[in-house]
């Protein structure tokens, strides 16, 4: 009964073949493969093949947002922020206090659009027109709140 489980032999080293050597006149083709696996030197098991890396792959015909729809949307928006500015300089009930927000949010959304529209071409003149115009008249607005115009 005591060797049922035998807990004190040593476990075989990694690398050295398990298999069983094969008898004279014996054909084994999977121990044969087995064996020649298992003793083959490590050296060879950790050379890899050489791969190219993957690169990005770019389209030349892909351009799902281009620079004049981003300032057309710019302007309109700009467009919109002066409409509620105008707006509320018309209500009596809202303070002065109330609009400085506004107007400095229109100030700055001014200057990003000038800083877009810089960047159309020259096929884009007409949008470069108007998104200046538009640009023009919100930092005028602003240079009169802030000189105190509407006092």
């Amino acid at each position: 009964m005591t060797n049922i489980n035998p807990i004190h032999d040593t476990p075989p080293a990694f690398g050295v073949s398990n298999a069983k050597p094969l008898k004279t006149g014996e054909t084994d083709a999977f121990g044969i493969a087995l064996n020649k696996a298992l003793d083959k030197p490590r050296e060879t098991e950790t050379k890899g093949t050489s791969a190219s890396a993957l690169t990005e792959i770019a389209s030349k015909e892909l351009n799902i947002v281009s620079t004049s729809d981003i300032v057309s949307g710019k302007t309109s928006a700009l467009l919109e922020m002066l409409d509620v500015y105008a707006s509320k300089l018309d209500d009596p009930g809202v303070s002065l206090k109330n609009i400085a927000p506004v107007l400095e949010e229109i100030n700055t959304e001014a200057g990003a659009l000038l800083k877009d529209t810089q960047l159309l071409a020259e096929t884009d003149s007409a949008l470069k027109k108007i998104a200046t115009q538009t640009v023009v008249t919100a930092q005028t607005e602003y240079l009169k709140f802030q000189r105190g115009d509407y006092l």
